[in-house]
């Protein structure tokens, strides 16, 4: 999901292949692994207001999005203009920089917007801070989304036009004036327990791990256990003096101890609970049709419930290669980054992008794989028997939407109340548009390569190791 205009791709050796991803069920939410933390799907709009932005024709919805989590009501607001959401895409929680949101240069500035207008702050305090009276939850929360537009994605409200609401160009300007010195903590992460995968052997102790929580739910009130499994032996979810947990919280390891067991084998097991998802935590989606969805940022903090699973490996004593396989979406570094740990004694051989590469005992090799933007990925990672050793698939989507087709836009995002449907335009869901520019919509999913009836593009390497060679 990297665009990359202007650049040819280099030689293909490791394919990603789109067509039947979405048919076959491998794309759900977005995401390189498992995802961590909070998940919802899309409800439409909540409390807003028509505003006018400099440069655009007519009117733009501004408001809150609802996001449906296990029964409870989260509030976001769009951080991506650009781009269509429609009714029932699927949202996972994310780390700002395994999203555009992450390469923005003002998220501090967005994050200071969260924290201190509506609804975090109520509207009686926001309605004495800019001195409006008369403010109603529908224009404060227009001002709001219209300030977090200008920090990312250059959108402006045009407070020259007599149309625009006064109470909302005086917050407007409260927002994105000098009062905002912004805040460039990233909130925490309702829950999640990483790594996704940990290899070990079967004598190490307390066992295989460590696998780290981290959480913002209060004490020891996460829940941990075992999965169904077919491992032989009685493995046990133990702590690092090897004594049997079942409720951890934020700082703990965990490890699987593989009691009993004779030969090689995995065991999978899950922390759940309640935790808070804070203002300033992303989400991003994917629609029914699997394309991409806008990205969202919470609103106001809400608990609800979370979980988030891992898988210990174990070799039998001996000598041989143990590798760890992990892959994170990484939008700084500009796409997908898959890490291979070898905790074994002996080196361990792959290919993954066409080429062969070694990794000593002990030591690991990262390679950054550059995908297509908005488009799903197959990243597949062959061990030294031919066999594939690990697959990774998801959407990545790593830069916000912008200016296709000459000038022509998608529209921007609302919520609130949906406009009126236009007989012209096709279903638009939530996007502000009324259907007149769905060839540049389709315009911006950029060249791609039809190849037996299948849509095909190629992903591109960056290496980067330690103690590998390639």
């Amino acid at each position: 999901m990297f665009r990359t205009p202007g650049r040819t791709a280099t030689r293909l050796s490791a394919m990603v292949v789109a067509t039947g991803l979405a048919a076959a069920g491998v794309i759900g939410f977005a995401g390189a692994a498992n995802a961590e933390g909070a998940k919802g799907v899309y409800q439409g709009g909540d409390v807003g207001a028509d505003i006018f932005l400099k440069g655009k024709d007519g009117s733009q919805r501004a408001s809150i999005l609802k996001l449906l989590v296990d029964g409870k009501v989260l509030r976001t607001y769009c951080i991506d203009f650009h781009t269509i959401v429609h009714n029932e895409a699927k949202y996972d929680e994310a780390n700002w920089k395994e999203t555009s949101f992450g390469t923005k240069a003002d998220k501090a500035k967005v994050k200071w917007v969260l924290l201190n207008s509506f609804p975090t702050v109520d509207l009686a305090t926001v309605r004495t801070t800019v001195k409006a009276p008369e403010l109603t939850e529908g224009e404060a929360a227009a001002a709001t989304q219209a300030a977090i537009w200008h920090f990312t994605d250059g959108q402006n409200l045009d407070d020259g036009n007599k149309k625009n609401d006064a109470d909302i160009v005086k917050l407007y300007k409260y927002l994105i004036g000098d009062a905002n010195k912004g805040d460039v903590t990233e909130p925490s992460v309702s829950l999640s327990v990483s790594p996704e995968e940990k290899t070990g052997k079967i004598n190490d102790k307390p066992g295989v791990g460590p696998f780290e929580v981290k959480t913002n739910a209060e004490g020891k009130s996460i829940n941990a256990k075992l999965l169904a499994g077919d491992a032989d032996g009685k493995p046990a979810l133990v702590d690092a003096d090897g004594k049997p947990v079942s409720k951890v919280g934020n700082g703990d390891k965990l490890y699987v101890n593989p009691a009993g067991a004779t030969k090689e084998g995995s065991q999978s097991f899950e922390v759940s609970g309640e935790a808070t998802v804070q203002a300033g935590r992303v989400f991003q989606g994917v629609n029914k049709d699997g394309s991409t969805s806008q990205l969202l940022i919470v609103a106001d903090k809400l608990k609800v419930p979370v979980s988030d699973k891992a898988t210990a490996k174990w070799g039998k004593p001996g000598k041989g290669p143990l590798p760890e396989i992990n892959a994170t979406k990484d939008c700084v570094a500009g796409g997908v980054k898959v890490t291979v740990k070898n905790n074994g004694d002996e080196s361990y051989k792959f290919k993954l992008d066409g080429k062969e590469t070694t990794v000593e005992a002990g030591k690991s090799y990262d390679q950054v794989v550059k995908v297509q933007e908005d488009q799903a990925y197959k990243i597949t990672i062959v061990g030294p028997d031919g066999k594939t050793a690990k697959e990774f698939t998801g959407t990545l989507d790593c830069q916000t939407a912008g200016t296709t087709g000459g000038g022509t836009t998608t529209g921007g995002t609302t919520g609130g109340t949906p406009a009126p449907v236009n007989p012209k335009g096709p279903d638009l869901a939530e996007t502000g548009s009324d259907g007149s520019n769905t060839p540049a919509i389709l315009g911006g999913a950029g060249a791609l390569v039809l190849a037996g009836g299948g849509l095909v593009f190629f992903m591109r390497r960056r290496k980067g190791s330690t103690g590998a060679t390639a």
